[in-house]
């Protein structure tokens, strides 16, 4: 359909422009409207299958809704494919310089989208290679490009894939591109997930060292951007959320403050502002847990299991935070050290309510909510579900 031609990698970028210029003049054939778009591109990986998307993809969708219309007529309409297969053919040069020789084309003959997106999320959620999850911005910035529409799902589960396999920034990257890539921390479950992953990287190295201040880093950045309208305010649509009112957020930034702060290298004010935020948004919480979708056909047991794995996954920082809180001798003895104290009291009693019946409903697998208690007790790590 369409193809990438030979660059003339060896001219100097004045002369490029001066030959091309004038191959314009002599090709009756080529083209090079100045409103062409860039078609992304993708970094080779070790992974076939994830290449071989990623290729069909571009060569499917994303170079065609790059072209101009009377372009695409001319790929994708029987008629005109001679203009096409008859020497010199047609290329048209994308407004990043890329060369693209048009080939006919079959306009139903594109990827499922449903089954490319398990496959993505199956392939980069199986690695921690760079040049496979470098892939993932580029490949949402075409689907943007080519009005593709993901399902609302897509946006939390890629954050806790990258999460999982210490990608952060990669989700971050994408977040900081929003315009291009549609990818908002406003999005269901991605600021969510994105604390969940700082804490969990956080409390397996007990809350110390290089990866809390990676940790740190990152949640500071997620803070900052969720004061803008992107990502944390302004008009909210059917898919998206106010990160800043969910309590799990202010809790992760609580306890790495606080942590900071016990170790000489943060700010108690610091701690004192964020703390003073997480009392108040747990106390306005109406439900500690997530609404995450169920299955209309599940049964009790996994209703239960969904619902105290939830509450435990937003309870369990905020039991640490105010504890980490309250090691703060300017915290504890203070008037928001005694609310905290209080709240403490409310809220170990809900974690221990929420652990036991999710224990008496287990099918054998740990939930990432028991994970996370156990790495606060000082437990080993094991595979979440």
């Amino acid at each position: 359909m369409a193809q990438s031609a030979q660059p003339l990698i060896y001219v100097c970028r004045s002369c490029r422009h001066s030959l091309r210029n004038a191959s314009k003049i002599s090709r009756s054939f080529s083209s090079t409207p100045a409103t062409q778009k860039v078609v992304p591109s993708f970094n080779p990986t070790s992974r076939a299958e994830l290449d071989g998307l990623l290729l069909s993809w571009r060569e499917k969708v994303f170079v065609p809704a790059a072209l101009q219309e009377h372009h695409r007529r001319l790929i994708y309409k029987p008629s005109r494919h001679q203009t096409l297969t008859n020497d010199p053919g047609v290329t048209v040069t994308m407004d990043d310089d890329e060369e693209i020789k048009l080939q006919p084309a079959n306009f139903y003959d594109k990827p499922n989208k449903r089954e490319s997106i398990i496959q993505l999320l199956h392939e980069l959620g199986s690695t921690n290679e760079d040049a496979a999850w470098n892939n993932l911005a580029p490949f949402l910035t075409g689907l943007r490009m080519s009005k593709y529409d993901l399902p609302f799902y897509f946006y939390e589960k890629i954050t806790r894939k990258a999460c999982e396999v210490g990608k952060e920034r990669i989700i971050l990257t994408c977040a900081e591109k929003a315009e291009e890539t549609g990818f908002t921390l406003k999005k269901k479950g991605v600021a969510r997930e994105l604390m969940l992953g700082l804490h969990t990287r956080a409390a397996q190295h007990k809350f110390t060292g290089p990866e809390l201040e990676s940790a740190a880093r990152r949640a500071e950045k997620i803070a900052r951007m969720l004061e803008n309208e992107l990502h944390g305010a302004g008009k909210l649509q059917q898919d998206e959320e106010d990160p800043r009112k969910d309590a799990l957020v202010i809790s992760v930034l609580t306890e790495i403050a606080a942590a900071k702060a016990l170790n000489a290298d943060g700010s108690v004010d610091h701690a004192v502002n964020y703390a003073t935020r997480m009392l108040y948004l747990s106390n306005e919480a109406t439900n500690v847990g997530y609404a995450r979708e169920i299955p209309a056909r599940a049964n009790e047991d996994v209703r239960v299991r969904a619902e105290k794995n939830s509450e435990l996954e937003t309870l369990l920082p905020l039991q640490n935070a105010i504890k980490m809180a309250l090691s703060l001798d300017s915290i504890k003895k203070s008037p928001l050290g005694k609310d905290l104290a209080t709240h403490r009291k409310t809220i170990d009693a809900k974690v221990k309510e929420a652990l036991e019946k999710l224990t008496t409903v287990s099918d054998g697998k740990s939930r990432r909510g028991q994970l996370m208690y156990e790495e606060l007790q000082g437990g080993t790590k094991k595979e979440a579900t």
